[in-house]
């Protein structure tokens, strides 16, 4: 198993905080889940660090020009996303995804990318859950 410390721990927190605290508690678990999906994964980077700040992952991580991406972190979301965070990074949370290496709110997507390479290519990538608003995608 992977020892993690408490930068991961911040960053996972940080990023799902970031791209689902309005999906509830288990909607931030779920991008949590695909973080750890990513890790090592064909295509993906093999730290969870470089998972969550690479290039095109993760825009509220990585683009200033993300909304997001200045955002400090405070309430009981941020407190709940530290807490799943730990739970996940030692593996009593299972994967909520079902595998799942991408996911998006389809009503709110603007990437022509993402549509062109994974929602339109399901042979490659079935769609492997819905959780809120977000639609995950192997």
């Amino acid at each position: 198993m992977v020892a993690y410390d408490d930068n991961d721990k911040h960053s996972l927190g940080l990023c799902a905080w970031k791209e689902a605290r309005n999906q509830t508690i288990i909607g931030m678990r779920a991008v949590m889940s695909v973080i750890l999906n990513r890790v090592g994964a064909p295509g993906f980077a093999h730290t969870l660090h470089d998972v969550i700040y690479g290039k095109n992952q993760f825009t509220s991580m990585s683009v200033p020009s993300d909304p997001e991406f200045n955002l400090e972190p405070s309430g009981g979301m941020w407190d709940a996303a530290q807490a799943l965070a730990d739970q996940v990074l030692d593996g009593s949370l299972p994967d909520n995804t079902n595998g799942a290496h991408y996911y998006a709110n389809l009503r709110t997507a603007t990437s022509g990318w993402f549509f062109d390479h994974i929602v339109s290519r399901p042979d490659e990538h079935p769609v492997t859950a819905t959780i809120g608003a977000h639609t995950f995608y192997l």
